[in-house]
């Protein structure tokens, strides 16, 4: 079976946001015209906790774009973004969220940077998908959604690790250029 697998689609990921995205706004109606063709739909959404360690206002003196090392791993500081129960973590308005049969979770343990729609970074939490597809016998995966150059190309890396076949939907994907460490 194929499978389309949507990746973050989040109104804080919109232009004006505080993980905006440009132009992501355009990708749903090329979602929305996707879905359909698709017998199993499925999404990877960012949820991270307020104090969150990627956030920077949760380090004393510290703004977005900055690096600093957090257990011996660099990590980018981030505006904070997507926390649960808030409006910015919730889906697109005017995405069809119907065909939606599973949403995995990135992101949710506020120790952990989120990296794919699989695992956190160092694959020390999984997020059910991997189950979730081969319960429903997905060995093709398509893959949609934002950031392109981040959470994206994870996802797109540990697919083919697990033993899927994925495929970047390029036309339905959004990137933003990194920003870079100040």
């Amino acid at each position: 079976m194929k499978a389309l697998l949507i990746i973050g689609m989040q109104v804080d990921l919109l232009p004006g946001g505080p993980a905006e995205v440009p132009d992501s706004q355009e990708l749903v109606p090329v979602i929305n015209v996707l879905m359909p063709q698709y017998g199993l739909v499925v999404a990877a959404n960012f949820s991270l906790p307020a104090d969150h360690v990627m956030f920077a206002a949760n380090h004393l003196w510290r703004k977005p774009g900055q690096l600093i090392q957090v257990d011996g791993q660099p990590v980018l500081l981030h505006n904070i973004h997507c926390v649960p129960g808030s409006f910015g973590a919730e889906p697109i308005p005017r995405l069809h969220a119907g065909p939606i049969r599973f949403t995995a979770l990135m992101g949710t343990d506020k120790s952990l940077l989120p990296h794919s729609a699989f695992f956190d970074f160092g694959k020390k939490r999984d997020t059910g998908m991997a189950a979730f597809l081969a319960s429903h016998n997905v060995e093709e995966l398509d893959i949609a959604g934002m950031p392109l150059e981040t959470t994206v190309q994870d996802t797109l890396s540990a697919a083919a690790e697990l033993g899927f076949k994925p495929r970047l939907l390029e036309a339905a994907c959004k990137g933003r250029a990194i920003p870079k460490a100040v």
